[in-house]
């Protein structure tokens, strides 16, 4: 009998240890939980702006790009860097269309012969590129806006405007500007949606289903309005997104997270505007509009060296009475907060 109630009383006392030790797990995984979604940024939320002179223009009289060049995407490889933008050739019932040109500076592109893009769409809407190399899968991807909604094109020589395939649908289309961003597991996409929500929303996949598989939609960011360009930064390890409002001319916001499914947190409301830019030369725009930070690698990680101290292309016009949206003649020129 003294055997048994030892052995019973044994029995409780290694239940209750198990059940305190998995009280404890859970304790510590809700605390990391919690860590790991404060995140601190160190960013300075209203830093000076230089702006550069214009350093691509519109096109010829005729040409798709003839009233406006917008949208840029910028990827530097083999001593070249490679612009994708979206060309606009007249104001009423003009068409919104993709270019591509390529020099061994910024400032070359101003001089740089460019190409319309007509193999990956045949019609008068795909614009808004992002260009990236997706290592592990050995091709170069266009991401952009289409009839068809999220689109993707690929190519093996980013330096061959032709070389691009016929676009393809990803599988949703209740937005525009389309961004992807990597991390070791899976793949997001950030996008403005359609709404009237004044939301960016994400939707995701595994890297290994890219692009196709994507998630149900989710509210990433609310009351904004379009563009989220989302980049990870070498300097603190944390995600930043910047993103176009227009509460007061146009300009850019800049939220942060310590990771691409976490909570987004707003580091500065007037991280680029009017407000804060020093022209370098001629007095070229009043807007800080649709850009792309001058990356430090070209392929799906989407990483800056340092976003507190980076160049920006951005899309800008002086202000005006311009009427419809598609009437703006948008140039492009760079920025840089440091």
């Amino acid at each position: 009998m003294k055997n048994l109630i030892a052995f019973v009383l044994l029995l409780s006392f290694l239940g209750c240890k198990k059940g305190n030790h998995s009280k404890k797990e859970i304790v510590t995984e809700t605390k990391d939980t919690v860590i790991k979604e404060e995140v601190i940024s160190l960013v300075n939320p209203l830093p000076t702006w230089h702006v550069d002179e214009r350093c691509f223009l519109n096109g010829p009289v005729g040409s798709f790009d003839a009233l406006a060049v917008k949208d840029p995407s910028i990827v530097y490889y083999e001593g070249k860097y490679h612009l994708f933008y979206t060309g606009r050739d007249k104001g009423t019932n003009g068409s919104w269309r993709m270019g591509y040109a390529k020099a061994s500076s910024i400032k070359g592109l101003k001089t740089a012969e460019r190409t319309y893009m007509g193999s990956v769409d045949a019609g008068s809407y795909f614009c808004a590129p992002q260009v990236f190399r997706f290592d592990g899968k050995d091709s170069w991807f266009l991401i952009f806006q289409s009839g068809k909604g999220a689109t993707f094109s690929v190519s093996n020589d980013v330096a061959d405007p032709a070389s691009w395939t016929l676009g393809k649908a990803m599988g949703f289309s209740d937005g525009i500007d389309f961004w992807c961003i990597a991390d070791n597991k899976n793949v997001y996409v950030f996008y403005s949606a359609q709404d009237g929500s004044h939301n960016i929303k994400s939707r995701q996949t595994s890297i290994t289903d890219f692009p196709y598989s994507w998630s149900e939609a989710k509210v990433a960011v609310d009351d904004t309005f379009e563009a989220p360009h989302v980049y990870k930064n070498k300097a603190d390890g944390n995600y930043y997104m910047m993103v176009e409002d227009l509460k007061d001319n146009r300009y850019f916001e800049l939220w942060v997270s310590a990771s691409l499914a976490g909570k987004w947190k707003k580091v500065s409301e007037k991280w680029a505007s009017y407000h804060n830019l020093v022209d370098n030369a001629d007095h070229w725009t009043d807007q800080v509009s649709h850009g792309e930070v001058v990356r430090s690698s070209n392929n799906q990680l989407m990483e800056v060296d340092n976003i507190d101290h980076c160049d920006v292309l951005i899309q800008g016009v002086k202000n005006g009475n311009y009427g419809d949206y598609g009437n703006i003649p948008y140039q492009l020129g760079l920025m840089r907060n440091y």
